[in-house]
């Protein structure tokens, strides 16, 4: 009887200061436990060393690595063993994933211009590399997009905004003290 294959998203910790040699050897001990107890890597992001929150076993930094894997049950429960017992690993944290989650690709970040519209960052790395002679001229025709105010004259609209509301307010205050109930 085959075992139930389950999607799992596993993020582990190495110290800041290990070496690339050891993460590797992390791997491996992974792609290993995966290969023989068949699972499947199903997607691997590194996402560099962070300062953690709190020092775990003396470490005030940690690189942080996020896999998505797709195996049965024995198979994460050897892995997580295998990460118990390796000092490169300082913490670990595995979750089950829903069994119709599809891993979906990451558009790049768009970046957005001046004129208001968004560029992919390739686009706008492409964009600034042109020559002076090859950017657009600006049109004489006026933007849509308002000019923006100085930081004074917002605080002195926002200022006249409020107090027109505390008068408003006190003038309702006032009103309502005159009628007061049980007094005619």
């Amino acid at each position: 009887m085959s075992e139930v294959v389950r999607k799992y998203e596993l993020i582990y910790i190495h110290p800041g200061n290990l070496p690339s040699e050891d993460v590797e050897q992390v791997d491996e001990i992974l792609n290993g436990t995966l290969e023989k107890l068949e699972g499947e890597l199903l997607h691997r992001e590194d996402w560099g060393v962070r300062a953690l929150a709190y020092p775990v076993r003396k470490f005030a930094e940690g690189r942080y690595i996020l896999v998505r894997i797709a195996c049965p049950a024995e198979c994460l429960k050897e892995i997580e063993r295998r990460f118990k017992i390796n000092e490169s690993v300082i913490k670990f944290l595995s979750i089950r994933l829903a069994d119709d989650f599809v891993q979906e690709e990451i558009p790049d970040p768009a970046v957005e211009t001046a004129e208001g519209e968004e560029v992919s960052a390739e686009a706008s790395e492409e964009s600034s590399e042109k020559a002076p002679e090859e950017a657009p001229e600006e049109s004489s025709e006026e933007s849509p997009v308002a000019e923006t105010e100085t930081p004074e004259a917002v605080v002195e609209t926002v200022a006249a905004e409020v107090s027109s509301t505390e008068v408003e307010a006190g003038a309702a205050e006032d009103e309502s003290e005159d009628e007061k109930p049980g007094e005619e």
